[in-house]
């Protein structure tokens, strides 16, 4: 799909609020990078690069690291996925899902530790955290590859139905404004004059 189509789409209000490839033309990632950057697949949505960009972006949504729209960019670039959709991934991890992906990442540490969860209230996250940080440091690693694994599939079954759901609605439009056409000629020779019907 083309990007043009996206912008039309009903996501297109979301959708032109991510990083286009003017946005970075003349900065230093494009002075280091060259005109490689600007290559068409890495900016235009198709099925399985938009998927890609997805899943490397929700990796990097659950790094605790600083630069992780910068990270996903970049690796989006060298993996030859798409960027924009890598670096709206990162924003999967925000304010308001902060918490609950760090409770995840330290649940999965102590899986892995075989240790049990702390006995600190699972509200209070930096007394968790200070108390026992090697869960949390040891499970971020799995559980940013096992939700980015996840995403990929997500992303494309997300892709069809979309696609399905656009193709349905512009096979209808298109069926009603033939209909439409239709009864318009029905009406326009049902309305002529006697004249023009026998052709005197």
């Amino acid at each position: 799909m083309k990007a043009i189509h996206w912008r039309r789409s009903p996501l297109g209000k979301y959708l032109r609020h991510l990083p286009r490839a003017k946005h970075v033309r003349g900065t230093w990632l494009h002075r280091r990078l060259g005109d490689r950057l600007f290559r068409s697949e890495l900016w235009h949505p198709t099925r399985r690069r938009f998927a890609g960009g997805m899943a490397v972006g929700s990796f990097f949504a659950l790094m605790p690291a600083p630069f992780q729209m910068l990270a996903a960019g970049l690796i989006a670039y060298f993996t030859r996925v798409n960027v924009p959709a890598a670096i709206a991934a990162t924003w999967i991890s925000n304010p308001l899902t902060f918490p609950i992906c760090v409770y995840a990442q330290y649940r999965m540490g102590c899986l892995i530790l075989g240790h049990g969860p702390s006995e600190v209230p699972t509200h209070d996250l930096v007394a968790l955290l200070k108390q026992a940080p090697l869960p949390f440091l040891v499970g971020v690693f799995p559980t940013a590859a096992i939700f980015s694994i996840i995403v990929y599939p997500l992303t494309l079954l997300l892709w069809d139905l979309f696609t399905a759901r656009s193709r349905a609605r512009r096979t209808l439009r298109e069926l009603a404004s033939q209909s439409e056409r239709g009864t318009q000629a029905v009406a326009s020779e049902k309305y002529k004059p006697p004249g023009e019907i026998s052709g005197l």
